[in-house]
């Protein structure tokens, strides 16, 4: 008798227990939002509005279905076509002009290299594995907490990012199958990491807008122009290029997702918590449409009459042992998070630059 009666003292307590945190929690936790917010997001279109990179982020689209989803209809976005450009949108949200939107990535390395951190040649493997390791290291809590003490100062937050094919295709009138071929080659490059990696191979980066292209390589200014398998087809390369060579020039392309830091601040705790979960979840299901794409452009390249060349192993191991100074670059640009980010990087990557990047990361 005494054994049953002790058994239930016990319970009792412990269910007052619990019923003093849920009360204690309750107390501390603001009551869920009631009425929904809206808030202007910069739809930054210049890469096409069918490009991987832009079409989640239209009304209606992946991106703002997840924030409805996981606010629970409390956040709505007033989503703007190309209120901001291709160079100007990460500095329209952190000074407030609009409140969020997204950031072509190597755009704005000269200003923000750290984001770069996958575009550095060899780290992250070729597609489609590389992709899924970016991910995973972009929304790594640690790196999220880098990316805080990063662009607070701006007056902006990264919420998360999209990821485009490898930038590895270096359209082409010229086959470039080894290294040596690139000796002299003028390259169209996009930011500074990729123009440092080229310059570094040998060839001669040329800085053109993508509204050039085109026009450069019809008339000899460049002999060949570095995007993706996927931009490039679409923009028409795959008809005006004899070959299309594939070197892990910049493993990934990438637009982050950002908001006013003075925003975020303003936000309710369950906004917050929503809009970092849509973030993340965009991040991680971009890396499934990258292998599909991968398989995707490579038949359309190999029905074309573009020839798609693989150089050989030994010639792109080659290449990436000249990497050392390309990272170092980097890491001075980057500044005191560099070794940071490396390090959190270091957890996923497997391209043949990790040997001498952890080295480098100590």
């Amino acid at each position: 008798m005494c054994k049953k009666k002790l058994v239930g003292f016990v319970v009792c307590l412990l269910g007052i227990l619990a019923l003093s945190v849920i009360s204690a929690h309750a107390q501390t936790s603001p009551p869920k939002p009631t009425k929904p917010i809206t808030l202007t997001f910069n739809w930054e279109g210049a890469y096409g509005r069918a490009n991987c990179l832009v079409w989640p982020f239209r009304p209606g689209g992946s991106f703002e279905q997840l924030v409805t989803k996981h606010t629970e209809g409390l956040v709505k976005l007033d989503i703007k076509e190309k209120l901001y450009g291709l160079m100007e949108s990460v500095f329209a949200i952190g000074d407030g002009r609009v409140q969020m939107g997204t950031q072509s990535i190597p755009a704005a390395t000269g200003t923000y290299p750290l984001f770069d951190f996958g575009g550095i040649p060899g780290f992250i493997a070729d597609p489609p594995h590389g992709a899924y390791q970016w991910a995973e290291a972009f929304v790594d809590p640690k790196m999220m907490a880098i990316w805080d003490k990063y662009s607070k100062p701006a007056g902006f937050k990264v919420l998360g990012a999209s990821i485009s094919l490898a930038n590895n295709c270096l359209w082409s009138n010229k086959p470039i199958k080894t290294l040596a071929d690139f000796k002299g080659i003028k390259i169209r490059t996009s930011g500074r990491t990729q123009t440092s990696t080229l310059r570094t191979l040998g060839a001669s980066p040329v800085t053109l807008s993508m509204a050039e292209v085109e026009d450069a390589l019809y008339r000899g200014t460049v002999d060949s122009i570095t995007t993706s398998k996927s931009y490039g087809s679409e923009r028409g390369l795959i008809d005006l290029c004899k070959f299309a060579p594939m070197w892990p020039v910049t493993p990934v392309f990438a637009q982050c997702i950002a908001i006013n830091a003075k925003v975020w601040d303003g936000l309710h705790p369950f906004l917050k918590e929503g809009l970092l979960k849509a973030g993340a979840q965009l991040t991680r299901e971009m890396a499934p449409v990258v292998e599909q794409m991968e398989v995707t452009y490579t038949l359309w390249i190999r029905s074309s009459k573009c020839q798609l060349i693989i150089p050989e192993p030994s010639e792109v191991k080659k290449a990436m042992e000249l990497m050392k100074p390309v990272v170092k670059e980097w890491l001075d640009m980057a500044g005191p998070y560099g070794k940071e980010v490396l390090g959190v990087g270091l957890n996923y990557a497997t391209g043949p630059s990790v040997p001498f990047i952890t080295e480098m990361a100590k």
